[in-house]
């Protein structure tokens, strides 16, 4: 965690797969374009701390991110410099037996974070709900689908 968080907001669905199935999705970066708005999405290296990505959104264009950290089959964490701040992901994937319980949370840090929140916050939190709900349907039908 960031010491100067100037803001953060958490989000957890729970998804009727087992919890390596969950993380071998999702690790996958391909099916993170299941958000409309991910036009292309590239990771340089394997899914392990310090591999950097790029992303081209509709709305942003391009983004470069860093795995800051990842516990395979538990969590993860990526980073997005972002105008004096960092936006922080971390997920987390929570073995329930036949099910997972996905949570991510979303913060701000930085110097810079205070003057971004207002700007940028309100979208993150707005988004986060439907996006990981989205993100559980796929994976139920792509689990359904390997069977």
């Amino acid at each position: 965690m960031l010491m100067d968080e100037a803001w953060a907001t958490e989000y957890s669905v729970e998804c009727p797969v087992p919890r390596d199935f969950a993380w071998q999705f999702w690790t996958d970066v391909n099916n993170w374009r299941l958000d409309s708005d991910i036009e292309s999405i590239e990771l340089r290296g394997p899914f392990a701390a310090g591999s950097r990505g790029v992303s081209n959104t509709r709305s942003t264009g391009r983004i470069e991110w860093r795995l800051v950290s990842v516990q395979p089959k538990t969590g993860a964490v990526l980073e997005i410099p972002v105008q004096g701040c960092c936006v922080q992901f971390r997920w987390r994937f929570d073995d329930l037996g036949e099910r997972t319980r996905m949570t991510q949370r979303i913060s701000l840090a930085g110097e810079g974070a205070v003057s971004l929140v207002s700007a940028i916050a309100p979208m993150l939190e707005s988004n986060i709900p439907g996006g990981m709900k989205k993100l559980c349907e796929a994976m139920t039908k792509a689990a359904a689908q390997a069977c």
